[in-house]
């Protein structure tokens, strides 16, 4: 009994002992025996070994004439509900947004021709937020915020979900009167 945890700590100790030196001299072995083969016997035998890749690198994929006469169309689906609109104001004050998007209302009444762009308030914690006008292209929706700047200063192009109905038409001119 008094030799027990003697012998428990050498059992831990030779449980905790590496094995990569046994792991390196057994692949030293492999490689001599390898090479003694190799020189008894007078064949070089990695000359003779190949890969699997070097069994098709002579291959070439032919394709069919008919194939290549018949071309694919492949229509891209357009979501068209992504787009652009431009925000006016963002703030925490749900009275401000509101003035905020009545002001706009009158003004593009007044101001703007061709076009009668929507207004919409909605609320993204902790802001209020006034986004007006539906563009399906970038550009189009910074032509028009360069118009809204001019009575909104802080008007810029924002990415949203826009309802295709208000969308204006590719050939619609937006100006002011």
């Amino acid at each position: 009994m008094k030799y027990l945890p003697i012998f428990l700590l050498l059992m831990i100790v030779a449980a905790c002992s590496t094995t990569e030196q046994t792991v390196e001299e057994a692949m030293d072995d492999i490689r001599e025996n390898y090479n003694e083969e190799v020189t008894t016997s007078g064949i070089d035998l990695q000359t003779y070994r190949t890969r699997l890749s070097d069994s098709y690198a002579y291959r070439e994929n032919e394709i069919p004439e008919a194939f290549n006469r018949v071309k694919v169309r492949q229509e891209v689906g357009k979501d068209l509900y992504e787009g652009y609109r431009i925000q006016i104001y963002s703030g925490q004050d749900v009275t401000g947004a509101d003035t905020t998007a009545a002001d706009f209302r009158a003004w593009a009444d007044t101001t703007i021709a061709n076009y009668q762009p929507e207004t919409y308030v909605f609320f993204r914690a902790p802001y209020y937020r006034v986004h007006v006008g539906d563009f399906h292209e970038r550009e189009k929706a910074i032509q028009f915020s360069n118009i809204v700047k001019r009575f909104f200063r802080d008007a810029w192009v924002v990415y949203d979900r826009v309802v295709p109905q208000n969308v204006p038409s590719d050939t619609t001119q937006i100006e002011m009167k």
